[in-house]
């Protein structure tokens, strides 16, 4: 009787018809390779032992894992590619206050006794609240020791799931403030402009605003539709500042991947959207960002990021990821993991401007 064999019926690993393992060897790195030949030598020479014609084999020995662990895709965070993150004050602060300030007045001829044309200055505050949220990693020592049989690192795993999950809470704030609280989002922040439609299009009668209906009943001139847009949305950015900006100036435009694929479909002419806006505005950098589609309907976001050396807008963080203490159980750890944001930032909202419905 083979005394290995019957050891590994001692923890666990057995079968009601096996009697011995299959021939194998182990290499230097721990591979089992399984040698057949020598088994079916095995097998003649035992063959009185066996009462069932048949040769099973302990499914560990069979079963291969991958060393490398895949992680689940979730959509992406590209929020902080539109508009800069800045760090502002502790996670104890409850409120900010952020100064905007506008220039007034003019000139006159001179007079030696004129005094009715000054200059003077608006500042205006922004209030925002904070918002600290947090998470909690919990590690058990079986658990720790069984995930490390398969060669797993539990606790950076949670802590990997722990930083991903705080992530997707900032670009979930970024984008959308907190409900109920002085804190929004750079899609509903109420300084912002209304946004504008897109051109519309006519062909055999019908009227078309969204660029899956142009490429479907215009195809030869899409790529001249979707530049139109972009530049109609352009022209309204452009008007509301007074010639303070032109089209070489740096531009991001925010769009939805589900969309994005439009700027790349030629015309008859065999001329992208992308093509013409390049050509035309050199410094245009595309985000894309999946919220930009919501209930079926796609937005175009496009702004100014910096004027005279003030930003547009910006994302404030009081806390990206501050780890806590870790706390001994009877047979566990606990860590809690905490961030903290103040949401989107408005100081221009005139250099932002958004396309719905195309």
């Amino acid at each position: 009787m083979n005394m290995t064999f019957e050891k590994a019926k001692e923890v666990g690993l057995s079968s009601a018809t096996a009697v011995d393992f299959m021939k194998y060897s182990v290499d230097a790195q721990g591979n089992i390779k399984l040698d057949i030949k020598a088994t079916e030598q095995a097998l003649a020479q035992d063959a009185a032992l066996i009462t069932t014609p048949n040769v099973n084999v302990p499914s560990a020995l069979v079963t291969y894992i991958d060393p490398q662990v895949v992680t689940i895709l979730f959509s992406s965070m590209n929020t902080t590619k539109m508009f800069r993150e800045t760090k502002k004050g502790s996670w104890t602060d409850k409120s900010f206050q952020f100064g905007v300030e506008e220039y007034t007045g003019g000139v006159t001829a001179y007079s030696d006794f004129a005094d009715n044309v000054t200059s003077d200055a608006n500042t205006e505050w922004i209030e925002r609240g904070n918002f600290v949220f947090q998470t909690v990693l919990s590690y058990g020592e079986l658990e720790e020791a069984n995930a490390g049989r398969a060669k797993l690192s539990l606790a950076s795993q949670k802590q990997r799931s722990a930083s991903l999950n705080l992530a997707k809470a900032h670009n979930n704030i970024n984008l959308y403030g907190i409900a109920g609280r002085n804190i929004y989002g750079m899609l509903n922040d109420p300084n912002l402009n209304a946004t504008i439609t897109p051109n519309v299009v006519t062909v055999g009668g019908s009227n078309y605003t969204t660029w899956a209906d142009k490429l479907q009943y215009d195809a030869a001139n899409i790529g001249n539709h979707v530049y139109n847009d972009i530049s109609k949305l352009w022209g309204e950015l452009a008007a509301k500042n007074g010639g303070n900006v032109d089209q070489n100036a740096e531009i991001k435009l925010g769009i939805s991947n589900s969309i994005a694929h439009f700027l790349n479909i030629p015309n008859s002419f065999g001329l992208t959207a992308m093509a013409m806006l390049k050509s035309n505005y050199p410094n245009l950098t595309v985000v894309q960002i999946p919220e930009l589609t919501a209930g079926g309907v796609n937005t175009l976001y496009m702004e100014i990021p910096e004027l005279y050396g003030v930003r547009t807008a910006e994302f404030a963080y009081t806390e990206k990821m501050a780890f806590g203490r870790v706390v001994a159980e009877l047979s566990s750890y606990k860590q809690k993991v905490r961030g903290g944001s103040c949401g989107f930032i408005l100081k221009r909202p005139s250099l932002i401007a958004r396309m719905t419905g195309v």
